[in-house]
């Protein structure tokens, strides 16, 4: 699921005042889609309700009604951003799941608790809009009819049913009801604005709070390639570069006494072969630290079990995923679990590991034990390399990271990520 972010500033809200024109005007808008759009909206509800044991065509009417009626919502969203400035989101997009049907995918954007705030918030709005409107016309109505009393004639004036004035009092009984009327049309606009403050808008904490979210998430993601553009440096340096160089250098030489000394230039050769090979070895080991082929084309649990098939130490893998992660959250799981196993290996001192992967509420969980010494943590002010690396890369992925290490063991590791 994804949310378009409003194209307003959460600080930019106007004062109440300010929204009373715009607010009065919008609570009459109310009132026309409540004696039209709302019932029309009813009668359809009826008649599929009524319909339905038909054949059951009344649901093929229901389900139109509410697909209709999401139209409606994303109106209404528009609505309360141009009138009050409100930072409301737009409805959210559903992507297509792999393997989901047509009315898998027609129906995922209804059956959602956005979907039913938004429709309990249009029911209210025409609530309100039919109630509000039909007092303030009727105060309106009544208010004019009483300045237009002295003109007319007429010897009394009714302003409530059995409630009779004098003529000359109706000019100012009629004003009063004018104002009670701006006075009921404007506390109107105030409980309009503060439905869709209450039920559609994203508060101003909770967006400063996802604004610092996402800077951290840069951030640890800026520091985590910065770390990845390094290790590459430092294996191109340190490994395969040596040895292509070595390799040059040997082939040279070979070259040289290939006329004067055919066997010391075959020796040579044969140890520019190896060390070719070498470098071979030590440049598709870097490829596979960079994205290893295996995750692309045959997912996570490949990739993984790959993993654990290199590793010195016996590990058990687990992939419980009812469809592929996103690329980005597979490559965030694969290298955890590869920085995660290569500390194992390196440090831990155990003689089995198991990695479980999961998929529960929107959230892809990784667990990675072992039965080792513990005392792994991350010391603040290092590198982005071992536990400090993995850590960056699951902040860059928006994501949490629990580690379990008491000295004597076991450790364990929680990675969670976002992947709604």
């Amino acid at each position: 699921m994804t949310t378009t972010a409003p194209p307003v500033r959460p600080a930019a809200h106007r004062g109440l005042l300010s929204d009373a024109l715009p607010g009065m005007a919008n609570v009459m808008v109310s009132f026309a889609l409540a004696l039209t759009w709302g019932i029309a909206m009813v009668i359809a509800i009826g008649v599929g309700v009524g319909l339905v044991p038909v054949f059951g065509i009344g649901l093929a009417v229901l389900f139109g009604v509410l697909w209709l009626a999401r139209l409606a919502f994303a109106a209404e969203r528009r609505r309360a951003r141009a009138v009050y400035d409100l930072p409301v989101p737009d409805l959210s997009t559903w992507p297509t799941r792999p393997g989901e049907n047509a009315l898998g995918r027609a129906w995922r954007p209804i059956w959602n608790g956005e979907y039913w705030r938004s429709f309990a918030h249009h029911v209210l709005k025409l609530l309100l809009g039919l109630t509000g409107g039909s007092i303030v016309l009727w105060l309106a109505t009544t208010g004019v009819a009483g300045l237009t009393v002295p003109g007319t004639g007429a010897v009394s004036f009714e302003v409530l049913p059995g409630a009779l004035i004098l003529p000359s009092w109706a000019p100012g009984v009629g004003a009063a009801f004018l104002l009670l009327a701006l006075a009921v049309l404007w506390g109107a606009a105030l409980i309009d604005r503060a439905l869709d403050a209450a039920l559609l808008s994203v508060p101003a904490e909770q967006l400063q709070r996802r604004v610092l979210a996402l800077e951290d998430a840069r951030e640890g993601a800026e520091r985590a390639a910065a770390a990845e553009r390094a290790r590459i440096e430092r294996d191109l340096h340190d490994g395969a570069q040596p040895r292509l160089v070595n390799l040059a250098m040997t082939l040279g030489m070979a070259r040289s006494k290939l006329d004067t000394d055919p066997e010391a230039a075959r020796a040579m050769i044969d140890e520019a072969h190896s060390e070719a090979k070498a470098a071979v070895n030590d440049l598709r080991q870097l490829a596979r630290g960079i994205h290893p082929a295996v995750l692309t084309d045959r997912g996570l649990d490949a990739a993984l079990s790959a993993l654990a098939a290199a590793s010195p130490i016996p590990v058990r893998v687990r992939v419980d995923l009812a469809e592929r992660l996103p690329r980005t959250l597979e490559s965030t799981a694969y290298f955890v679990v590869a920085e995660a196993l290569t500390n194992v290996a390196k440090h831990s001192r155990a003689t089995h590991a198991e990695v479980v992967v999961t998929r529960d509420a929107g959230r892809a969980r990784v667990v990675v034990f072992d039965n080792g010494t513990g005392g792994a943590h991350i010391t603040p002010g290092t590198d982005s390399t071992g536990l400090a690396g993995l850590a960056e890369r699951v902040r860059a992925a928006q994501g949490t990271l629990t580690i379990s290490s008491p000295v004597g063991g076991p450790t364990l590791i929680t990675v969670e990520l976002p992947c709604a």
